[in-house]
């Protein structure tokens, strides 16, 4: 059940940085989650946790230790891999006990521990088979059981659950939610799914172009994005993000204006930030229609495409230049090439600086009603 620590990770491939600077620390017993797109590090990171890769610069320490030197079979992590690499010749009870062998632990032993792994993941009627009789939820499986046997103080994950259908990934990732409380172990997960990092993680560290743009519990991340990058990975629509300018008025409220957003926001505190540059950003779920005549908050534009999700709808409309999604219960109330106004309560308006990204903070006063 260890602690990883990450101390300023470097990688470097020749002349470019897949990984740059990472600094981070885990709980024991955590499910942490590295989250981000293609090619942004996640899995070199993965892999120099594990030792299968040696980092350019930087510490992974485990437990206070710094393994950093320590080929894999030193650092008791078990890995699991994205094509879950079992052996096809083997059965899966051979598959399972296959580390345990090749450290010459003893038979009764080996099957000791197998039996125990194969009841904890229901695989006990397939002990007999090879990977070639299986399905992939149940390869999945069996790999993981293998990395179970041996006991490790952490696992690390590749994408293992990217080769599944919806289905079967969303039944595997209960099962591993299930079985990461059973274990009460360390988990570290690498994906590209935001499903997996929201249902899954006690923390989630989000990456880009080798970077964390953001660490923290899930619930975190989704509210209060620190990055414009953040804000637009998470969520299912993501999050509108609208270029506006950003200044007060002269009963001191914060004004977002752009093509088609008039936005006024009344805050704490007074202060002036001066014209500039602003994204503003919204959920669609946070995005309601309201009558023509609304005063407060809101959007204007045209609706394009309404999609009907059966107990929801997703409407895509066009604000200036700009398209903005619409979440909500069905019926959501609007037809393709209607005229639309979209009102957003102020606390659920997130503002980033345009040219770098990074989250504006402010505190809104008490909410005013939505609709009029």
């Amino acid at each position: 059940m260890a602690a990883i620590e990450l101390d300023g990770i470097v990688r470097r491939f020749g002349d470019t940085t897949a990984v740059a600077d990472v600094s981070l620390a885990t709980e024991r017993n955590e499910f942490l989650v590295l989250l981000g797109p293609s090619g942004c590090g996640k899995t070199t990171l993965l892999r120099m946790i594990a030792g299968l890769l040696p980092p350019s610069d930087g510490r992974i320490l485990v437990d206070g230790r710094d393994v950093t030197p320590l080929p894999p079979r030193e650092r008791d992590l078990a890995m699991v891999f994205q094509n879950y690499a079992l052996y096809p010749h083997l059965s899966v009870e051979r598959n399972l006990g296959f580390g345990l062998s090749v450290r010459r632990t003893g038979r009764e032993e080996i099957r000791r521990r197998v039996d125990e792994v194969a009841e904890l993941l229901d695989l006990g009627h397939l002990l007999r088979r090879r990977p070639k009789e299986l399905s992939g939820g149940q390869r999945q499986r069996v790999a993981l059981g293998r990395a179970m046997v041996r006991d490790p103080r952490a696992f690390l994950m590749d994408e293992p659950l990217s080769n599944l259908d919806t289905k079967l990934r969303a039944s595997t990732r209960s099962q591993l939610i299930s079985l990461h409380r059973k274990l009460d172990t360390t988990f570290v997960y690498v994906t590209h799914d935001q499903i997996d990092a929201m249902t899954m993680a006690t923390k989630v560290a989000v990456l880009n172009h080798g970077r964390i743009e953001q660490f923290g519990a899930p619930v975190e991340i989704y509210d209060e994005p620190a990055s414009a990058f953040v804000a637009g990975f998470m969520g299912a629509p993501p999050m509108n993000l609208l270029p506006a300018e950003l200044s007060t008025d002269h009963d001191d409220r914060l004004v977002v204006r752009g093509p088609g957003v008039a936005v006024s926001l009344p805050h704490r505190g007074g202060t002036d930030p001066g014209a500039r540059l602003v994204l503003l950003g919204v959920r669609p779920e946070h995005l309601v229609p309201v009558p023509a005549d609304h005063t407060g908050p809101a959007l204007r534009g045209r609706v394009d495409i309404v999609e009907n999700l059966g107990n929801e709808e997703i409407a895509e409309c066009q604000i200036g230049n700009q398209r903005v999604s619409i979440r909500g219960s069905r019926p959501i109330g609007l037809a393709p090439g209607d005229a639309t106004t979209l009102a957003v309560r102020p606390e659920h308006v997130h503002l980033f600086a345009r040219q770098s990204g990074r989250r504006l903070v402010w505190e809104p006063e008490q909410a005013p009603a939505l609709v009029p």
